[in-house]
């Protein structure tokens, strides 16, 4: 009977035991020699560089040519006023050169040359830098915008203009006539162009025509105790062409220009070089 309590005890204490074991690490902190190995470890890992970084980005791997390099002479490029090998410099044969100025028959500076040979010759060659002139106009139909021209006797004009009062107003793109319920004032007219032409100079006074592409846009608009209310009423582009002409004087440019389709003048003033 003794012997049959005892094996009972024990058998009640056996999951005790079991579910009471806790393991050793955390009774004792982690060895230095294994945090010392980790570190050492993930230290080594971020060391590690590409060989890509003795590069400079943008050139490396990048695929080489062949050909052999050829460097253009600026003295002798064949774009823009700077054109001496087409104004009849000579290309061999020259020490050295000397820049000089010498006014053309409508009274413009432009450059020149002299040119020194191995011989002891000279040659002075004169060159044809075209006139520019840059400049703003205003229109009678209160609308500002630029002008440029660039050119000798022949001369080519660009003109843009522009509608340039602010609009205060609320817009409404689906606004229609027949839900009108304020009063309608005057039309608010937008119009911008840009014009291309052609003229031609005697001495320091040119004469031109230009053809040009012009939009218009006019709304309705109106005005409540907020202010103005516009919708559209209209929108059309169309072809146009204005005539003028511009005085040259030595710094500065006067143009006048007239368009018949859209009716305004125009003034303008700007600088030459």
């Amino acid at each position: 009977m003794r012997k049959l309590i005892l094996i009972f005890e024990m058998v009640l204490l056996m999951p005790l035991f079991v579910f009471s074991q806790t393991s050793s690490w955390r009774t004792s902190p982690p060895s230095q020699s294994s945090t010392q190995s980790t570190s050492r470890t993930s230290t080594t890992s971020s060391n590690t560089t590409s060989n890509w970084r003795n590069s400079t980005p943008t050139e490396f791997n990048k695929p080489r040519s062949n050909q052999p390099v050829v460097v253009r002479d600026p003295w002798f490029d064949g774009w823009g006023w700077n054109r001496w090998n087409m104004w009849g410099a000579p290309t061999f044969g020259w020490n050295s050169f000397s820049p000089m100025w010498y006014f053309n028959d409508w009274g413009y500076r432009q450059p020149a040359r002299i040119y020194y040979y191995n011989d002891g010759r000279r040659d002075t060659i004169r060159g044809k830098k075209p006139i520019m002139s840059f400049g703003l106009h205003h229109t009678t139909n209160n609308q500002m915008g630029a002008f440029f021209t660039i050119g000798n006797k022949g001369y080519f004009v660009f003109d843009f203009n522009t509608t340039y009062r602010r609009d205060r107003s609320t817009y409404f793109p689906y606004g229609t006539i027949n839900l009108v319920d304020f009063p309608l004032i005057s039309d608010l007219v937008k119009q911008n162009s840009f014009y291309i032409g052609a003229g031609k100079r005697i001495n320091r006074f040119g004469v031109h025509a230009m053809v040009g592409l012009a939009n218009e846009r006019i709304l309705y608009r109106g005005k409540d105790d907020v202010g103005e209310i516009t919708f559209p009423k209209s929108k059309d582009n169309f072809v146009t062409f204005k005539f003028g002409g511009m005085k040259d004087f030595k710094n500065f440019t006067l143009k006048l220009d007239y368009d018949p389709v859209v009716k305004y003048g125009q003034f303008g003033a700007g600088i030459n070089f």
